[in-house]
C-alpha cells in the first residue's frame, strides 16, 4: 500500500477518541433503554439487541474457569492496561508507510479504552454486551458491543498487514533466483 500517515500520534488520538465516543455511547444507551435477558428484535430474530453483562472477555473467555478463585476484573484491569501499553509501543516503532499497521492499531485501541472503562465503572457486572446475531432458533455467535468489533476489525487489519506490507524491515528482497542451486 503507497502512502504514508501524516501527524499519526493525531490520527490514533483522533480514532481513539471518536471510537470510544460511539462505544460509550452505544453502552449507554443499551444500558438505560434494555432490559438484561430480554431480546429485542431489530431484524427478526437474525439481528437482535439483547443486554448482558460480560465478567469474561471477548467470546466470553473467562479466566476463572481455569483458576478457581481468580480475581477476574483484576485479571482484565492488568491485561487490558498492559495490552494498551503494548499497543502504544508498538504505533510508535511504525513507520509512517505502514498504513494498513496504523489503521489496525488505531481501531484495537478505542475498543481496548471502552472496555477497560467498563470493568473500571462497573467492576461488579463487567463488560456491557448488547448486539447478538445468528440463525434462529438455537445458532448465535457471541453477544458482544462496538468495542468487540473494533478490536476484532483492528486485528483482522493487522493480520492483513502482516501479509502485504509484512517483508522484514532490513531483510533484503529475493529477486531474480535463476542460476540460484
Amino acid at each position: 500500500m503507497k502512502g504514508e500517515i501524516k501527524h499519526r500520534w493525531i490520527f490514533l488520538a483522533v480514532i481513539t477518541v471518536v471510537g470510544f465516543s460511539i462505544d460509550f455511547i452505544t453502552k449507554h444507551l443499551a444500558h438505560a433503554n434494555l432490559t438484561p435477558g430480554v431480546p429485542r428484535q431489530v431484524i427478526g430474530d437474525y439481528f437482535q439487541l439483547l443486554l448482558v453483562y460480560n465478567k469474561g472477555a471477548l467470546f466470553g473467555i473467562n479466566p476463572a474457569n481455569w483458576i478457581p478463585g481468580m480475581p477476574v476484573n483484576l485479571f482484565f484491569l492488568i491485561f487490558i492496561f498492559c495490552a494498551i501499553t503494548f499497543l502504544l509501543l508498538y504505533y510508535k516503532s511504525l513507520k509512517k508507510n505502514e498504513i494498513l499497521m496504523h489503521w489496525g492499531l488505531a481501531l484495537v485501541l478505542p475498543g481496548a479504552f471502552g472496555n477497560l472503562f467498563d470493568r473500571i465503572v462497573r467492576p461488579g457486572n463487567g463488560v456491557v454486551d448488547f448486539i447478538r446475531m445468528g440463525i434462529p432458533p438455537d445458532t448465535y455467535w457471541f453477544i458482544y458491543n462496538i468495542a468487540d468489533v473494533y478490536i476484532t476489525v483492528g486485528v483482522g487489519i493487522m493480520l492483513l498487514s502482516f501479509f502485504l506490507e509484512g517483508t522484514p524491515r532490513n531483510a533484503p528482497r529475493t529477486g531474480d533466483c535463476r542460476g540460484d542451486l
